[in-house]
């Protein structure tokens, strides 16, 4: 596996660095913190003294900004891989982004939320806007992840079980889990008002075919060592999902974005976008 640990100092950027705990060895894992340049306050003032004062705050970014990454690197477990540290400067997004597509990273892990009032009280640009547009797979660590036991996965389609199941053989985990992967049927109002109007012996037949389908991954995933069991609901999606993961408060919910190509990359599916912002346990979207 192949990692982009995003940091920038908060406590839940210290979260995602333990989260490595609970991650395999890395082939590779640049420990990144990005330095955004804020503009001269003062433009009036003389051009010496504005480019003094640029190149003193620049210094002490920089300077905060090692010892982010150093402070990280020191919380890693004694065995997290090879290790490279990277001091980039540019808006944060843009650098994870552009490092990650660079390195070719399976996984990009950083916090939920960032340092700065505003970035508390909006769930994170930097981690949506990474989230949402990342070519790989994002790891959004909201509450500590110490060990990864128990994981929700839903999945809507076949293309979903197939993208899960290529991470899963990427071995990102230290230690097997054990997965529900789970599918809703949308027969509730307001997602399917015909819902009402279907037979029982019929929903019975369709939540036995759901039933079916998730048992498929759960195979597979048996396979990988993993332990694995399938569960099929009738309700709205993601209502339906974030109630199991309040029910049963998975360590993790492992769920593929619906995301498309152009302007559309910048939002996650209803279902993803619903899921990721009403659950308190971390995530991983996986494309």
């Amino acid at each position: 596996m192949k990692y982009v640990l995003a940091v920038d100092g908060s406590d839940h950027s210290l979260d995602a660095t333990r989260a490595f705990e609970a991650l395999s060895p890395a082939e590779k894992l640049v420990v990144l913190n990005a330095v955004s340049m804020p503009g001269i306050p003062y433009p009036a003032m003389g051009a010496g003294v504005a480019k003094d004062l640029a190149v003193t705050v620049e210094r002490a970014m920089k300077e905060e900004g090692n010892r982010i990454i150093e402070q990280a690197v020191s919380l890693l477990p004694l065995h997290a891989g090879k290790t490279e540290q990277r001091l980039e400067t540019g808006s944060p997004a843009e650098v994870v982004l552009r490092i990650a597509r660079e390195q070719e990273a399976d996984l990009i892990v950083l916090g939920a939320r960032g340092l700065g009032k505003i970035r508390e009280q909006v769930f994170g640009s930097v981690s949506h806007r990474v989230m949402t547009q990342a070519e790989c797979a994002t790891l959004i660590v909201k509450t500590p992840v110490r060990a990864i036991r128990n994981v929700l996965v839903p999945i809507e389609s076949q293309e979903d079980a197939d993208s899960i199941l290529a991470f899963f053989k990427k071995k990102p985990f230290r230690e097997p889990c054990s997965a529900t992967v789970l599918h809703v049927i949308p027969l509730s109002e307001p997602v399917w008002p015909m819902g009402a109007l279907i037979p029982p012996d019929f929903r019975k037949e369709m939540v036995a075919y759901a039933e079916k389908f998730t048992n498929i991954l759960c195979e597979e995933l048996k396979k990988l060592g993993h332990e694995a069991k399938g569960m099929a609901l009738v309700g709205a999606p993601s209502t339906s999902i974030i109630e199991q993961a309040q029910q049963t408060s998975p360590d993790l919910i492992i769920l593929r974005s619906h995301s498309r190509s152009g302007i559309s990359r910048f939002f996650l599916g209803s279902v993803s976008h619903s899921v990721v912002h009403h659950t308190e346990c971390s995530i991983i979207v996986v494309r």
